[in-house]
């Protein structure tokens, strides 16, 4: 199976109008920069069993972690043992009906400080110091900042090359690998492109505009958002769309010039070298780090005829014990940039993470209120993420409801409401059926709003392709 896009959707080589549902899978590794994949922490924890468990939720897609430091442990020497892992992994998936979107992902930039990019790219003389929060080291941490600053400056590192170019290569060898397997979507190129010592600079922008934009004072924000408590307070005051929107305007053109001056080139030089090896995989770009928070992305478009935009997005409960206080208003404003951003580049839709709901309980209606969202949008998306124990997880629950996978032509609109899925497409004499995950085992079909055939195996339903208006309801 082979992929495209056709402006706004995404399809398949028979033509459909294919929708993914899915999870991230990413063992990150840890510190140790020598010793096989294995024993530097880079093998995955699930198992096949866990996979089947994710094909039977209806799961479509993985977005597969690909670190950059375990690929190439040493400047121009490629793991080949731990690429050999990944293909396992894509077989695995391709056999249980899942395709994979490798994510080249990175927090923190480094396995020195976090994860991806290996010891021998990481161009700095600074200490690093952790933070209680791990994201809080994008603003304070000098090793940080500097080693970002070398990367996006594509400085000279061992023998005499680029930093950018190393990891150009590294993509072009692993779509060289990886090109025209079936259970492959594609390459997203950087996990959350985030700025060096620009990001202080844009945080302080970020909260100056919220205390303008709330009337408080700036220097007692600096004081709450350094206090746990008293940020979650503050936080409250987002529930304001138009607070939330002014915050996000006023901090734009920061984000949108760290876009534009560094990612995109950087986007562009990737994509090409993945091209010379792959001229059909279908490539993801991400917006900066800031975006996530509600920040409009500015990004131009990329110049491939087979890309797609794949957002993150959060509310700022994430990776903390608060995460069950998760807002739907916060949240549903930092996808509503993202829609507009879509909107304005043309191309469709990967929510590559969202949620990041965790093992606890209080989690299932915010993660359907995103679902709910998504469907409205008719966007793909990979829930982030799996861990040990998420098959018996709220969130995995709430994860499980029925969705359309593929439409024979072009799906319309599609909701769930009450655990039951209203799905209408357009029908065209397309090579494959349009599929359906509906795991309660009601359906009914209509084909210009007479009764038409499905076909059922197990929670999966197939209609046959053909021309006219359908409409499916089921659960």
């Amino acid at each position: 199976m082979s992929f495209h896009t056709d402006g706004a959707r995404i399809r398949d080589s028979h033509g459909r109008h294919r929708v993914f549902h899915g999870i991230n899978l990413v063992a990150k590794g840890g510190h140790a920069t020598t010793g096989s994949y294995v024993e530097r922490g880079f093998l995955g924890p699930w198992s096949p069993a866990d996979i089947d468990d994710l094909a039977a939720r209806g799961f479509t897609l993985v977005r597969l972690g690909l670190i950059w430091a375990a690929v190439e442990p040493a400047p121009g020497d490629y793991d080949e043992d731990y690429l050999d892992w990944i293909a396992t992994q894509l077989d695995l998936l391709h056999s249980a009906g899942i395709v994979v979107l490798l994510d080249s992902h990175q927090d923190l930039y480094s396995q020195a400080f976090g994860d991806g990019a290996p010891a021998w790219a990481t161009l700095t003389e600074q200490p690093f110091d952790a933070t209680e929060l791990w994201s809080d080291a994008y603003l304070t941490s000098p090793a940080l900042h500097e080693a970002l600053d070398r990367f996006w400056a594509n400085a000279l590192g061992p023998g005499g090359i680029g930093l950018q170019d190393r990891f150009a290569a590294m993509w072009a060898h692993v779509a060289e690998r990886f090109a025209g397997h079936p259970g492959l979507l594609g390459y997203d190129l950087l996990n959350e492109p985030a700025p060096g010592s620009g990001a202080p600079e844009t945080f302080g922008a970020l909260i100056g505009a919220f205390a303008a934009a709330t009337g408080q004072d700036l220097e007692q924000v600096l004081a709450d958002f350094a206090d746990p408590a008293a940020k979650f307070a503050q936080l409250a005051q987002l529930d304001s769309e138009s607070v939330h929107r002014q915050v996000g305007d006023a901090v734009h053109p920061l984000v949108s010039a760290f876009e534009n001056e560094a990612v995109a080139p950087f986007m562009a030089k990737v994509t090409a070298a993945v091209r010379t090896r792959d001229g059909r995989g279908l490539i993801a770009r991400e917006h900066s780090y800031f975006a996530n928070t509600g920040v409009p992305s500015g990004q131009p478009p990329l110049a491939d005829d087979a890309w797609l935009y794949s957002p993150h997005g959060y509310d700022l409960t994430v990776d903390t014990p608060a995460i069950a206080l998760s807002s739907n208003t916060r949240a549903g404003t930092i996808f509503a940039r993202h829609a507009e951003t879509a909107e304005r580049l043309g191309v469709p839709v990967l929510v590559g993470e969202w949620g990041a709901l965790d093992l606890g309980p209080g989690v299932g209606e915010h993660a359907r209120f995103l679902q709910d969202l998504f469907d409205a949008h008719g966007w793909s998306w990979t829930y982030w993420c799996w861990q040990e124990g998420f098959a018996g997880s709220e969130a995995a629950a709430a994860l499980t409801r029925p969705r359309p996978a593929a439409f024979a032509g072009d799906g319309l609109d599609w909701r769930v409401a009450g655990g039951t899925l209203r799905a209408r497409w357009r029908g065209t004499g397309a090579g494959g059926p349009s599929l359906f995950y509906l795991p309660g085992g009601e359906c009914t079909v209509t084909r210009d709003g007479a009764p038409a055939a499905c076909e059922r195996d197990g929670a999966w339903v197939r209609v046959p392709p053909g021309e006219g208006a359908y409409e499916l309801t089921g659960r």
